[in-house]
């Protein structure tokens, strides 16, 4: 019961709530074009905000079933990673915010197991969320990079940075702030795997994770 509710809870964190939070955002951008006078800015960012509801209600679908995520059905982690940057910068740009994104990858891609291909996605959703709400940043870049017996992948921002070890011991206050780096410790651990944060306060952040695979 207690693997059970981890289990939802980082689904929760990293799907629904992540969803929710760039709903409020879009709807908030949306609003203020409207009292603009701006109404064709006012529907792209609606459109957004029905797209990412139909987005989060799959996942929830998904994560309840004990499924993979949608966005990984019928294509690769490459692919669903590209279109995650594009959907970052898109929402950003509609929130109000300009933030390029961009992912790049080194060797050749391998047909990694599913565990690892969704908990690579959910690191790459959860650190993207954050430097979108959080790190006022104008640049991000995911790397994916294959390397035979592990695979690596880093995200790094040129936003405002922080001090990881005060976010780590934020993770059980009462607003759940924090509990996104813990929540990403306990999946990329659970595969033999490593997670590292380098940050500091105006020095922007970088997200790295490391995870053994077998040689192809």
């Amino acid at each position: 019961m207690l693997a059970e509710r981890e289990r939802l809870a980082r689904e929760i964190h990293d799907t629904l709530a992540q969803g929710l939070s760039s709903i409020v955002l879009l709807g908030r951008a949306a609003g203020q074009s409207l009292a603009d006078g701006d109404a064709a800015n006012a529907s792209a960012r609606l459109a957004l905000v029905q797209q990412t509801a139909a987005d989060n209600l799959a996942e929830a679908r998904s994560f309840v079933r004990g499924l993979s995520s949608p966005q990984l059905e019928g294509t690769t982690l490459v692919e669903a990673l590209r279109r995650l940057c594009d959907s970052t910068q898109t929402e950003a740009t509609a929130s109000g915010a300009a933030v390029r994104c961009r992912l790049e990858v080194d060797g050749d891609p391998q047909d990694l197991p599913q565990p690892v291909r969704v908990t690579l996605l959910r690191a790459a959703q959860a650190s993207l969320a954050n430097v979108r709400e959080h790190a006022r940043a104008s640049t991000a870049v995911v790397s994916l990079a294959f390397l035979g017996t592990e695979v690596t992948m880093d995200v790094y921002d040129d936003g405002t940075g922080f001090d990881p070890d005060a976010a780590a011991g934020a993770a059980d206050t009462a607003d759940g702030s924090g509990f996104g780096l813990r929540s990403l410790r306990d999946r990329v651990a659970a595969l033999n795997g490593s997670l590292d944060v380098e940050s500091a306060p105006g020095e922007g952040t970088v997200v790295a994770i490391r995870i053994p695979v077998e040689e192809p």
